[in-house]
């Protein structure tokens, strides 16, 4: 795979050298030419793999490769930069995988409404982190797959929870949410209708991310 990445910073650095050592092919662009001459530096050994120049410029993006990528990732420190790179590339250079850095989350509906489907935020990111830690603290997630839409997520009842003394047949779950299992001690319950909920039962669901909220209630009840 042929990513190019415009951006040197930190999150630029180490995304190249994670890439490169899975074995893709990756050009660095940069346009402050003190910093594409360190990583020039620092990616010797891999060869030729820095352009220094403004990556908002097609003739740059066009020296890049941009052409024959199959990634683009735009990582600057501006968000206006950051679209404008992803639309040429998407756009002008046919790239069908084109991701870019967020610094500001409340310009995500703009990025949308122009096409820009797949951006990162490290704000939005430590954000949702910490929220979920505040607002749903005895729930915690174990894996997220299908870029975080879905979660397998661990929930504590205690005494005070609304599920405790509740067969699951008469639980109100939130649609496409599923109870896989109750750990009480140590038993591994795979639950049916009929298997009633206790306090120190740890369940396991499975749910989306848009309703570990609705879930919570249904089995915790209000914060």
């Amino acid at each position: 795979m042929y990513v190019v990445i415009v951006g040197g910073g930190k999150i630029g650095y180490y995304l190249s050298k994670t890439l490169i050592g899975e074995g893709h092919e990756v050009t660095i662009v940069e346009c402050k030419p003190v910093r594409a001459a360190r990583l020039e530096r620092d990616f010797a050994e891999t060869g030729d793999i820095v352009v220094c120049g403004d990556g908002a410029r097609p003739s740059v993006l066009e020296q890049a490769g941009c052409a024959r990528a199959d990634v683009v990732v735009a990582l600057t420190g501006d968000d206006a930069t950051n679209l404008l790179i992803a639309q040429l590339a998407r756009q002008k250079f046919k790239v069908e995988r084109v991701f870019a850095r967020l610094n500001n989350p409340r310009n995500d509906h703009l990025f949308q409404v122009l096409g820009v489907a797949s951006t990162v935020s490290s704000t939005a990111i430590i954000a949702d982190m910490i929220e979920r830690e505040v607002a749903t603290r005895e729930i915690k997630t174990l894996l997220s797959f299908k870029s975080g839409e879905i979660t397998i997520v661990e929930i504590d009842l205690t005494q005070q929870s609304a599920g405790v003394g509740r067969p699951v047949r008469d639980l109100t779950l939130p649609a496409g949410s599923l109870l896989v299992s109750v750990l009480r001690g140590n038993d591994v319950i795979v639950p049916s209708g009929a298997t009633v909920l206790t306090p120190g039962d740890r369940l396991i669901a499975l749910t989306s991310h848009a309703s570990e909220a609705e879930l919570r209630r249904s089995l915790l009840g209000s914060a």
